[in-house]
């Protein structure tokens, strides 16, 4: 698979006849990011897709991984190079979770082409993570995509759910947790107005019914591994405070498959001045009773932090959890309203 094999470059939709070379593909870019060593370019994730192989392939028609992603590969003469991986939600939104190839030209033919067919079927908003990379950067924004939010990854390694507090203040912690009702997604969102700045709002575009979605924990905001997750069970607590309001919201995720690619999930929101330490400890508890249940007990913790939800990496840290990556949020709206007059980049 040299970069130099004759033959124009072009790109087309996977077939079944792919499925080693797409493998392959998926590996050297995880080999890559893992070694330093260059050989391909990725987006950079921390923590990606499981490498495709090819049992998972055989087990899907033609080129699909699941129902809903598609694959195109990056071809030279005879060689296949690159190769971008698609997943769609219930929204219709697409997001790349997978751009792998020797060089940013391939990189940047697979997200035209990517691009291309995100209009051909309608779709109006195209997502993308990536590490904080200026040729990658660089690279989205002469596609159109426009990044919009910073985060960082925290990391709690498996097999320390079962080390938290102690169980007096595990027990105090959860007691001021109540799950989340129907009736809360309106304080939610206000939540969430409050602590989310005004240019990122504009930019998520977050309507009532995923609230609603939110209150009874089948959803959370995006973030950068939001595509990435596997999770079996998930549910939303909140946190009463003062003038029938909420102060503090979490979403929890227990993982459906054992092993460190696939972790739990904690997001946390809360207002300034609400101390997030004993919240952190409740939901950990949380999801250790969840995941000895499902049997994932032993997998690791994974939460999401915005650069400007100031000071809750230091708690997180504080809890046990490692920063594993810095990432940036970015996407490719279809609507002249990303590329009005007065729209400036909201990067926390």
């Amino acid at each position: 698979m040299s970069p130099n094999a004759e033959g124009a470059p072009r790109v087309r939709l996977a077939r079944i006849t792919d499925l080693t070379a797409l493998v392959e593909i998926s590996r050297r870019a995880q080999r890559s990011l893992h070694e330093g060593s260059g050989e391909m370019r990725s987006l950079g994730l921390p923590l990606g897709p499981a490498a495709l192989s090819l049992y998972q392939l055989f087990r899907m028609p033609l080129s699909l991984i699941r129902s809903s992603d598609s694959i195109w590969i990056h071809q030279r003469g005879a060689f296949a190079d690159g190769l971008a991986r698609v997943e769609r939600d219930e929204r219709g939104d697409w997001t790349i979770v997978e751009l792998d190839a020797v060089d940013d030209a391939a990189r940047a033919r697979l997200l035209a082409r990517v691009a291309r067919e995100a209009g051909r079927h309608g779709v109006v908003r195209l997502h993308v993570a990536c590490a904080e990379d200026a040729e990658t950067l660089l690279l989205l924004s002469s596609a159109g995509f426009q990044p919009y939010a910073r985060e960082t990854l925290y990391l709690r390694k498996g097999g320390s759910l079962s080390a938290t507090s102690p169980a007096s203040t595990t027990s105090a912690a959860r007691a001021l947790l109540r799950p989340a009702q129907a009736s809360d997604a309106l304080r939610i969102a206000q939540l969430m107005s409050v602590t989310t700045p005004p240019a990122v709002s504009r930019m998520e575009l977050i309507d009532a019914r995923e609230w609603e979605r939110a209150a009874a924990g089948t959803w959370a905001p995006r973030a950068s591994i939001t595509p990435l997750l596997r999770l079996a069970e998930q549910s939303a607590f909140v946190v009463d405070g003062a003038a029938d309001e909420i102060s503090a919201w979490l979403h929890l995720g227990v993982a459906r498959e054992i092993g460190e690619a696939h972790p739990h999930a904690l997001r946390i929101s809360l207002l300034p001045g609400v101390d997030a330490a004993p919240l952190i400890q409740a939901g950990l508890a949380e999801i250790a009773e969840r995941a000895t249940r499902a049997g994932t007990a032993e997998n690791g913790v994974l939460a999401v932090v915005r650069s400007y939800e100031g000071g809750l990496g230091a708690v997180l840290t504080a809890q046990g959890f490692t920063a594993i990556g810095d990432l940036r949020l970015a996407v490719r709206d279809a609507r002249a309203r990303v590329t009005a007059p007065g729209m400036l980049p909201a990067i926390g």
